[in-house]
């Protein structure tokens, strides 16, 4: 602690601050991604409620939000046994975090993350129709959902959880998701 304040920085508090929470964010990103690729066991719904927060890092939504809680919906079956719980500890966006178990369409207005659970293929449409071209990242699980619209869908190869997107529902949400982000997803042409 004595070195560190003996080092002039030629950088202000503030700019420090930001530096220090990006570098962690990346560190975190990187650490969870390295376990899963060591082997290590990551329940998967730990790993994709990690992946829930952490995508809000890479995507910046319209300025309108920013006075109340950052809020992730879950509809339909929730597979995520409190890990999502958990983040609700945390701040995402510099904001508290509220997980909202969603039952009614309308309760998805004040979402920015809506995670749609396969249970929920039936109403899919209905669902997207709800959010289309609003800033709500919608995320899912199962086979065929972004190539009907979801903005971000998880997939499993060789025991790895890995991620698409399709890049033409993001242009009509209106969410600014950074190239970091994209070269990490395998990206995706909706369905015409």
């Amino acid at each position: 602690m004595v070195l560190l304040s003996a080092v002039r920085c030629p950088l202000s508090a503030a700019t420090l601050a930001i530096v220090l929470t990006i570098v962690f964010r990346y560190f975190a990103v990187a650490l969870l991604l390295s376990l899963a690729a060591s082997g290590e066991q990551v329940p998967e719904y730990e790993l994709k409620a990690e992946f829930l927060s952490r995508f809000a890092t890479f995507i910046e939504w319209p300025p309108n939000g920013e006075a109340r809680a950052f809020t992730i919906g879950v509809i339909g079956h929730n597979p995520f046994n409190g890990y999502l719980d958990r983040i609700a500890s945390r701040r995402i966006k510099n904001r508290p975090v509220t997980i909202r178990y969603i039952s009614d369409l309308a309760q998805i207005d004040g979402c920015d993350i809506v995670f749609i659970s396969g249970s929920e293929k039936s109403r899919l449409q209905t669902i997207l129709a709800h959010t289309e071209s609003r800033p709500i990242l919608t995320v899912a699980d199962s086979n065929g959902f972004a190539a009907a619209g979801v903005l971000i869908n998880f997939y499993t190869t060789a025991d790895t959880v890995r991620f698409e997107i399709n890049e033409a529902a993001v242009e009509k949400s209106g969410l600014k998701v950074s190239s970091k982000l994209f070269k990490l997803a395998k990206v995706i042409e909706a369905r015409p």
